[in-house]
């Protein structure tokens, strides 16, 4: 069993990029493999798109699995592999990631941080001059057209 695997990406010195996160799987058996760790970085200039290489590290705590109950050992050992390195060009080579549905991301978020806002519409007289009213700086009104009450 592993447990708090994460993928370092480590760029190359001055590629004008700034780790943001990384978001880790923090278990995986044999049935819950493959998964998937997340890594995100900022660009130190929104202006700039830089190509980089990353340098790629698996990093995990490896214990072994009582037979007889399943379940893991209380201590493990740290290890980690060195993977292949990840280029990044102005092309954006994304690797994405082949899901049947995102249902089991989501649920997995539920207990991450949360907030609720409630807003009151009612001076507006539709749904268009609602949404021009709400997001003004972010779309163009004019092209809200296509948008019905259901």
């Amino acid at each position: 069993m592993l447990e708090q695997v994460s993928v370092y990406m480590q760029p190359q010195p001055d590629s004008g990029l700034t780790e943001d996160f990384i978001i880790p799987v923090p278990s995986l058996t044999a049935p819950t493999s493959p998964s998937i760790v997340y890594v995100s970085y900022a660009r130190d200039s929104p202006e700039d798109y830089p190509i980089a290489s990353f340098q790629c590290i698996l990093r995990f705590v490896s214990k072994e699995l009582d037979p007889s109950t399943g379940e893991p050992e209380a201590e493990g050992y740290e290890d980690e592999y060195q993977l292949e390195d990840v280029e990044l060009s102005a092309g954006g080579d994304y690797i994405i990631p082949s899901y049947t549905t995102f249902d089991p991301e989501w649920k997995k978020l539920e207990s991450g941080a949360n907030a609720t806002e409630t807003f009151s519409l009612s001076a507006m007289e539709s749904l268009k001059g609602n949404l021009c009213n709400l997001f003004v700086d972010s779309i163009e009104c004019a092209n809200l057209d296509h948008i019905s009450c259901v």
